[in-house]
């Protein structure tokens, strides 16, 4: 496979995502319209400014319509480029390989598939040949590089993972934020998402020549706003040796590692803090210290039964925690046959989740995070304070504005031979639906 064909291909891919993103530039130019529709269709009086309005939102969702049409052709091309790109570019590392046996000898069983893996950015060959001089690249794609290569399949994050000498503890990193809603934001100075607070009264029954009680929804929004976030990582300074693929591959995962670690830290202090959610409030004794005394058989039942409204269980949500609280769990032993009363089956492929049950019947995914206080060692107060919380992910929206900027620089860390990797994102986290979230509140009695 020449070279030719991939620059060929990459170049395709390049005019490819510029379409796309110009479509999705469209995206705050519908919400405004919306907006102002939104106005008008309050305001219409007469028959005739009705039937403009009504024109005018046919016509705009036509227009949106074509555009979602268009952006999932795009999104279908760019996929099948994308995977010609990998072929080929795998195909020109091998023939690179095969001139150079020794070289080729001496690599590490599965080094040819690996190659083919690190496409995943789509970084063609000189891409990389610069950035290992330079020591900078952008990476356009921040939800490919959130999860390619840590992930086995689609959910779980694969750990450990041994990068430039340096590996991970066991364990990796928390899997929340592959859990929650992405949206790609670029060239929006905000994001705003409209939900709905309040439902319409139930009916009533009417008499003839009556008119039933007016009753509307309510509605509220939520504004994501760009907040920049920088991440710092070290990978061995040995690395450069490596093939430009290689190099970029391990500084790659490195910056991955941090931009995870940071973002889940900001999408747990968001989801906490947010006002949408409601609350699960445990209140202990006046004469109780820690949290620990507010674990017991019926908790995780009653978390999982405060979450779903009246008339609803919700099936795919997840209870977050630290895992410190985990273990709080597995602790809790039954009053007559002391065997336990959760039984907690940890994910295989994903070190952060698996399934907790309640072993009278009640079951649900949990997640783990650091970035949680655990409930079990908390000293309680007077004042409730907040723990682990539950809920469906997809509640919390990830809104990402532009692409994920790495430097390596090898001044801080000369003396231990490593090279500092600092990246920078532009991002947003917060809920996005009413009640999307139950948090737990824990406090004891007043004296």
């Amino acid at each position: 496979m020449s070279k030719l064909r991939t620059i060929l291909l990459a170049k395709q891919i390049r005019d490819k995502e510029a379409e796309l993103e110009a479509l999705r530039a469209r995206d705050a130019e519908f919400q405004t319209r919306e907006a102002d529709l939104a106005e008008a269709i309050e305001s219409a009086e007469t028959d005739e400014e009705r039937s403009a309005v009504e024109e005018s939102v046919t016509a705009l969702e036509t227009e949106q319509n074509e555009a979602s049409e268009q952006r999932g052709r795009l999104e279908g091309e760019l996929a099948e480029l994308r995977t010609q790109l990998t072929e080929a570019e795998a195909a020109q590392a091998e023939a690179m390989n095969n001139n150079n046996r020794e070289e080729r000898s001496a690599a590490p069983a599965g080094a040819s598939r690996q190659r083919g893996e690190n496409r995943m950015n789509n970084m063609e060959l000189r891409d990389t040949e610069a950035f290992q001089k330079s020591g900078r690249h952008t990476y356009t794609d921040i939800r490919s590089l959130l999860r390619a290569a840590v992930t086995t399949g689609s959910d779980g994050v694969v750990g450990p993972t041994g990068v430039g000498g340096i590996n991970d503890a066991i364990g990796g990193v928390s899997a929340l934020v592959d859990m929650l809603k992405v949206t790609d934001c670029t060239g929006m100075t905000g994001y705003k998402v409209a939900l709905m607070t309040g439902d319409a009264a139930d009916a009533a029954a009417i008499t003839e020549g009556s008119a039933p009680t007016e009753s509307e929804p309510t509605f509220d929004s939520v504004t994501l706003t760009p907040t920049n976030y920088g991440t710092v990582g070290y990978v061995s300074k040995e690395i450069r040796k490596q093939s430009p693929l290689n190099y970029e591959e391990k500084v790659r995962e490195s910056a991955r590692r941090a931009l995870r670690r940071k973002l889940n830290a900001v999408a747990a202090n968001a989801i906490l803090a947010s006002t949408l959610n409601t609350a699960h409030a445990l209140e202990a004794d006046k004469s109780a210290t820690k949290g620990s005394v507010l674990f017991d058989e019926k908790l995780l039942s009653n978390i999982i039964l405060a979450y779903g409204g009246d008339e609803g269980v919700e099936g795919s949500a997840c209870l977050y925690l630290n895992k410190a609280d985990l273990l709080a769990f597995a602790a809790i032993r039954g009053k007559n046959e002391y065997l336990p009363v959760y039984s907690i089956t940890p994910d295989a492929a994903n070190p952060s989740t698996g399934i907790i049950k309640d072993n009278n019947g009640l079951s649900c995914r949990y997640c783990l995070s650091k970035d949680l206080t655990a409930l079990s060692t908390a000293t309680l107060t007077t004042t409730a304070t907040k723990h682990m919380f539950y809920g469906n992910p997809q509640c919390a929206e990830l809104a990402l504005w532009g692409g994920f900027e790495v430097e390596v620089n090898e001044g801080y860390k000369f003396a231990e031979g490593l090279l500092t990797v600092r990246g920078e994102v532009t991002a947003d986290v917060d809920v996005t639906v009413k009640n999307g979230f139950v948090v737990v509140t824990a406090k004891k009695a007043a004296a």
